[in-house]
């Protein structure tokens, strides 16, 4: 196949995501390939176009073993043209359960073919001392292999159909996720109403005219306007609950998982 360019549309929370995404497409511009990568996280932003001669990717970090709901209703807004894709998922040490099946399904709907996956391993955003450190090294170079072994296997095809993957992991129904118990909170007296971090909220959470207030039942506990925010104005609610889940997910999850690559 012919890629003219790549052009990569990634959620993220607490940054990782966009991270591991630059450097896949900044591999993929090392081999001579245009590419651009579009931050889709904040409430109502655009989502990038994809030409007839793209490598689309579509890049998130894994909730509960499920996909943000925000990302999915922004990459259903996406168009392919029997696009070759690599799909994307960043995880905190654990797993990725049904991510990859659900993200597939839906960009499939929409006229892209999974051709090849990458399940990298990040800091995780809410249990903060699981996988410090990472993307390491060695979860960097996994996405460097999985940009040139993408790259090798289009070289070999003549239509996206041909590199199309024939299992994708995970299950239907999906996996029940109900969602974080903690939720983002605002301190008004830290707070200096810039205003970032309702640009920011993918799950416009968090009113513009009354920015001390988050509406707990939008919010997803992403974790991006906590770490976007530049005067440290927002935390988490759960005191003592969210100190000892944090302790024990810590503990459970110490045991190193390595990211993968298929395709």
């Amino acid at each position: 196949m012919n890629i003219s360019a790549c052009t990569a549309a990634y959620f993220t929370g607490a940054g990782t995501t966009r991270t591991i995404t630059e450097r896949f497409t900044a591999a993929i511009e090392a081999a001579g390939i245009p590419a651009r990568a579009a931050d889709i996280a904040p409430a109502g932003s655009d989502v990038p176009t994809f030409d007839p001669n793209d490598l689309a990717v579509f890049a998130v970090p894994s909730f509960g073993g499920r996909v943000p709901a925000p990302a999915l209703a922004q990459f259903a807004r996406c168009e392919g043209h029997d696009t070759p894709t690599v799909l994307i998922i960043t995880f905190g040490n654990r797993a990725v359960d049904d991510t990859f099946l659900e993200l597939a399904d839906t960009v499939r709907e929409r006229g892209f073919i999974p051709v090849a996956l990458g399940a990298i391993c990040a800091h995780h955003s809410l249990m903060i001392d699981v996988a410090k450190g990472r993307p390491d090294k060695t979860d960097l170079e996994a996405v460097d292999n999985l940009a040139h072994a993408v790259l090798d296997k289009l070289a070999r095809i003549s239509d996206a159909r041909d590199a199309e993957l024939a299992d994708i992991p995970g299950n239907r129904p999906y996996r029940d996720f109900a969602g974080s118990p903690f939720r983002a909170q605002a301190d008004a007296g830290v707070c200096t109403g810039c205003g970032s971090c309702a640009r920011q909220c993918p799950a416009g959470a968090i009113d513009p005219a009354n920015l001390a207030s988050t509406d707990t039942d939008a919010c997803i506990t992403c974790m991006r306007c906590i770490v976007g925010c530049p005067a440290g104005a927002r935390s988490l609610t759960g005191g003592e609950d969210l100190a000892a889940m944090r302790a024990a997910f810590a503990e459970r999850l110490a045991p190193r998982v390595e990211s993968y690559i298929v395709g």
